[in-house]
C-alpha cells in the first residue's frame, strides 16, 4: 500500500486509475451502475473501521439519488416524520409561519412571504438563509419538514435567526421576530384603485389564498362602477398557491371551456387538458388587459399570465416568470418515508413548457438562473390565436421585456435591516397622519426636515447616510411607505409603490397593443 495525500492506496488502485482509457466514452448501462453502487457499499461493509447504519446509508444514497434527479424532488425520512403534528397542522390545531422556502445547496432561503402579515412587515426578503429556530440549528432538510419544524400554537410567535449576503458581499446575521399567522386570512388583492380616468390597477399578491378569485371579482366589479376600460393587472412577485384559485381567475377574462393549461409525463393518467370551470368572461368585457411579470412571478400565477397570453387576452409586460409549473405526487416507501417526486410538466395552451431547464445544472445554479434568461434565443415557442410568436422554456416570456429594477443601495438595505424607519415612524408621524389613502397621497406626509429628523436618529443607531439631494429624496420615498403601511395597512402602501414605480408607464404604454387583440369569443 502507499499513502497519496494522506490516503492510503493499494498499488493495484493506483495502477487502475492510471490507466489509459482508449477508444470513445460510451454511456454506462443502468445494471454496470448497479454493480458500481454495490461494489461502494460491499467496501465500505468490509474496510470501514467503523460500525455501520446500512440503512442510514441507504436512505442518504435515496435522498442523493432523489435530490439529482430535479431541483424539486425530495425525501422525508421516516425517522424525521411526525404524523401526528402533521395532522394537527392541516386540521388547523398548529400555525406556521407564513414564510416560504426553498432549499438551495442543503440550505433554507426563503422564497416570499406572505403579505399582509406581520412577517411580512419585518425586513426578511428573499434569498434570506435561516439559520436557527428559537435558538436551534435548523435541522430540517427539505421545505415540506421546516414548515412542520416551525409549527406552533397559532397567534404565538418564534425568534428566527437569519444570513443576509448584501450587494457589496458583506454578510449579516438577523434576529426576527415572527407570528404564526395563517397567511391565507388577509386578502390576496390588497390593491385594486384608478390609476386615471379609464385605466383600473389590480395587485394578486399570492394564490395561496381560497378566496383569491372572489376578491378579485369583487375588486373587478368595483373599479367597472367607477368607469374602468382598461386593467392593469399585477401578477409580480406572486409565487403561485392554489391551481384552482389561478383558473377561477383566468375566468374572470375567459369563457367557460377555454383550455388553461395541459399536463403531460410519463403515464396516461398524468397527461390532462384543464378548462375554465368557472367564467365570469361576458363579450362587453373585452377592455384591454396588461398584465406585470417578473422573476418572482411563479407557478399558478404563470400559468394565469400564460393562458391570457395565449388567447390573446393580455399583453405581458415586464421581466420573464421565474419558470415552476411541474406537477409532483407523494410516493410512500416501504419503510415509511415519503418520497416526492416530479410526475408531470405543465404546458400553456398554445403547447408552451413554462418549467425552467433543470438538467446538467445544480440547484443552486438552478435557482440563479431565475430571470437570466432575458431573451429569445434558444427558447421553444408557439402561436398564440392570432398568430403571435409565444416563447417558454423559462417561465413566461414578456411581449414587452423591460429593464431589471435597479439593486437597492446599500446604505438603505442597512435602513431597512436596522428597523430604525420603522421605529422613527411610531414615534414621530403619530399625530399628524391623514385618515384616508387619497389624503395620504396629496399631503406632504414626510417633510425635508422630518429627513434631516431621521438621519439624525439612523446616525444614533449607527446606520449612516450619504448626503445628497437624490438620497434625501429616496428617503423621504422610503419613509413615507413605511408610515403608510404602519397607519393605513397595506392598501397604501402598495398604492405609494405605485406612485413611484417607473415600471408603470411602460406598462400604460402597452394598452396599445392590448388593444388591438381580438381576445376570445367562445370556448374551444
Amino acid at each position: 500500500m502507499v499513502l497519496c495525500a494522506g490516503v492510503w492506496l493499494t498499488h493495484a488502485a493506483v495502477a487502475s486509475a492510471q490507466q489509459p482509457r482508449e477508444g470513445p466514452t460510451r454511456a454506462r448501462t443502468l445494471a454496470e451502475d448497479l454493480q458500481l453502487f454495490s461494489q461502494v457499499l460491499n467496501q465500505i461493509r468490509v474496510n470501514h473501521p467503523d460500525s455501520m447504519d446500512s440503512h442510514a446509508m441507504m436512505m442518504a444514497a435515496i435522498e442523493g439519488l432523489v435530490g439529482a434527479v430535479d431541483p424539486h424532488s425530495y425525501v422525508i425520512p421516516a425517522v424525521r416524520l411526525d404524523s401526528a403534528r402533521q395532522r394537527a397542522l392541516e386540521d388547523g390545531k398548529l400555525a406556521t409561519v407564513p414564510i416560504s422556502f426553498a432549499y438551495v445547496g442543503g440550505v433554507p432561503l426563503v422564497v416570499s412571504i406572505a403579505p399582509a402579515t406581520q412577517a411580512s412587515r419585518e425586513d426578511i426578503v428573499a434569498g434570506d438563509e435561516l439559520l436557527s429556530i428559537a435558538g436551534e440549528t435548523v435541522s430540517a432538510a427539505s421545505a415540506a419538514e421546516l414548515e412542520l419544524s416551525l409549527a406552533g400554537a397559532k397567534g404565538s410567535s418564534v425568534a428566527l435567526r437569519f444570513r443576509r449576503r448584501r450587494l457589496d458581499g458583506t454578510t449579516t446575521q438577523l434576529d426576527r421576530t415572527v407570528l404564526r399567522e395563517s397567511g391565507d386570512e388577509a386578502t390576496a388583492v390588497p390593491a385594486a384603485f384608478m390609476l386615471d380616468t379609464m385605466t383600473g390597477y389590480v395587485r394578486i399578491t399570492t394564490f395561496a389564498n381560497a378566496k383569491v378569485a372572489d376578491d378579485l371579482h369583487d375588486a373587478i366589479g368595483r373599479l367597472e362602477r367607477s368607469g374602468m376600460k382598461r386593467l392593469l393587472l399585477d401578477l409580480r412577485d406572486n409565487g403561485g398557491g392554489l391551481v384552482a384559485q389561478a383558473g377561477d381567475v383566468a375566468g374572470e377574462f375567459l369563457p367557460k371551456g377555454a383550455v388553461m393549461y395541459t399536463t403531460e409525463g410519463r403515464k396516461a393518467s398524468v397527461r390532462k387538458t384543464v378548462k375554465v370551470a368557472r367564467s365570469f368572461w361576458r363579450g362587453e368585457r373585452s377592455y384591454p388587459v396588461v398584465v406585470l411579470t417578473n422573476a418572482g412571478t411563479a407557478s399558478a400565477s404563470e400559468l394565469v399570465a400564460g393562458a391570457l397570453q395565449d388567447h390573446d387576452r393580455a399583453v405581458i409586460v415586464g421581466r420573464p416568470s421565474f419558470g415552476k409549473a411541474l406537477l409532483m405526487q407523494g410516493m410512500p416507501l416501504t419503510d415509511g418515508s415519503v418520497m416526492m417526486l416530479v410526475v408531470g410538466h405543465i404546458k400553456t395552451p398554445c403547447g408552451r413548457v413554462i418549467q425552467r431547464q433543470y438538467r446538467q445544472m445544480n440547484t443552486t445554479m438552478y435557482y440563479r438562473a431565475a430571470g437570466a434568461l432575458a431573451d429569445t434565443t434558444g427558447r421553444p415557442s408557439c402561436r398564440s390565436a392570432s398568430g403571435r410568436t409565444l416563447y417558454g422554456g423559462g417561465g413566461i416570456y414578456p411581449d414587452v421585456v423591460l429593464d431589471e429594477s435597479p439593486p437597492t443601495p446599500l446604505w438603505l438595505t442597512r435602513v431597512r435591516e436596522s428597523g430604525v424607519a420603522l421605529k422613527w415612524a411610531g414615534a414621530r408621524m403619530s399625530e399628524s397622519l391623514p385618515a384616508s389613502v387619497d389624503s395620504f397621497l396629496t399631503t406632504q406626509v414626510v417633510t425635508p426636515s422630518n429627513v434631516q429628523d431621521f438621519r439624525a436618529a439612523a446616525a444614533a443607531a449607527g446606520v449612516q447616510i450619504p448626503a445628497g439631494d437624490a438620497t434625501d429624496a429616496q428617503l423621504q420615498r422610503e419613509l413615507r411607505t413605511v408610515v403608510a403601511r404602519l397607519k393605513l395597512g397595506d392598501a397604501a402602501f402598495f398604492r405609494l409603490i405605485v406612485v413611484d414605480d417607473p415600471w408603470i408607464p411602460a406598462a400604460i404604454q402597452a394598452f396599445s397593443a392590448a388593444s388591438i387583440l381580438k381576445g376570445p369569443s367562445s370556448a374551444p
